[in-house]
């Protein structure tokens, strides 16, 4: 019986649901599905209800999720225990990043760390915040950075920084020469488009909201990433918003970028597992406040 079958029947699981868990374990809807019934068949029993959603499991699967989340915990504890013991002795250590910044904190985080820790080996690993708080959780990374990880219990995390947004207009646009715009102003009259959902939802979910509050009418989701935003503010389609690290790598001639006022506070943090004491995690959480404290460098996320 394969791993990663019995890793989605415990998501299903969890979730209730075939569709929640193929977006957590980053597979399609009909992948998850095909695994459960790999399983059942297998053990010659039906596991899930799929007659009502959420869906449920059957007596039998509730005894088989019981023994099946114990005995993959202790496998992934063990795995995470070999991997950790083997970074430690290589002086390495593993981090994940989200992708808007890249260019800000995590360049000038490898800058400091090689004058301030020469003998220490990090490996950086651009990831969507959800993905690395999976990762972290099963010890394939030692500490991940993002933006609001949705962590719950047994993580350590500490703010690192805060992010800012900008207003991405089309030249031209009435607005275009401002030095910075309120959010409110932004909104007035205007079709939103906001980068996709699936990368990072919660931030997602924070900027909507707020664009909602502030009288946004119209918003519409990107497909792909960020990358959508800005080809449909090229067409004109409507004006954009982005994490102003994310717009910063993708300058585009014919967007203007504007600052925003009155856009939710965000967050960047940095977590790891509560019960895995890291030498290299500790210098490296120092290492990032004291580079985010930099006056220059907050200017960029």
């Amino acid at each position: 019986m394969e791993l990663r079958d019995l890793r989605c029947f415990l998501a299903v699981a969890e979730e209730r649901h075939f569709g929640r868990a193929a977006a957590r374990l980053y597979l399609t809807q009909p992948m998850v599905s095909k695994a459960v019934r790999r399983v059942e068949q297998r053990l010659g029993a039906r596991l899930v209800d799929r007659s009502s959603l959420p869906v449920r499991l059957t007596p039998m699967g509730e005894i088989f999720r019981r023994r099946v989340d114990d005995a993959l915990r202790t496998l992934d504890d063990a795995c995470a225990d070999v991997r950790r013991r083997v970074a430690r002795e290589a002086g390495q250590v593993r981090v994940g990043y989200t992708s808007g910044l890249g260019p800000s904190l995590v360049s000038a985080a490898i800058s400091a760390l090689h004058i301030r820790h020469p003998d220490l080996r990090v490996q950086w690993t651009s990831e969507a915040t959800a993905r690395q708080v999976a990762d972290v959780r099963e010890g394939v990374l030692d500490a991940g950075i993002g933006w609001l990880p949705d962590l719950g219990p047994g993580f350590g995390s500490a703010r690192v920084g805060t992010f800012a947004f900008v207003a991405l207009l089309p030249a031209g646009h009435p607005l275009a020469g401002r030095a910075s715009l309120d959010l409110a102003e932004l909104v007035r009259g205007e079709t939103v488009v906001v980068w996709p959902r699936g990368p990072h939802p919660r931030l997602y979910a924070r900027i909507t909201d707020a664009l909602r509050h502030a009288g946004g009418e119209d918003i519409v989701e990107a497909y792909g990433s960020v990358d959508d935003v800005i080809a449909r503010v090229v067409d004109r389609q409507g004006v954009g918003i982005s994490p102003r690290g994310w717009a910063r790598q993708r300058p585009v001639r014919g967007v203007v970028q504007v600052a925003l006022t009155g856009a939710p506070d965000v967050p960047v943090t940095a977590f790891w597992r509560a019960d895995r004491e890291h030498e290299g995690v500790r210098l490296l959480v120092r290492c990032l406040k004291d580079v985010a404290a930099d006056s220059d460098l907050a200017e960029q996320l």
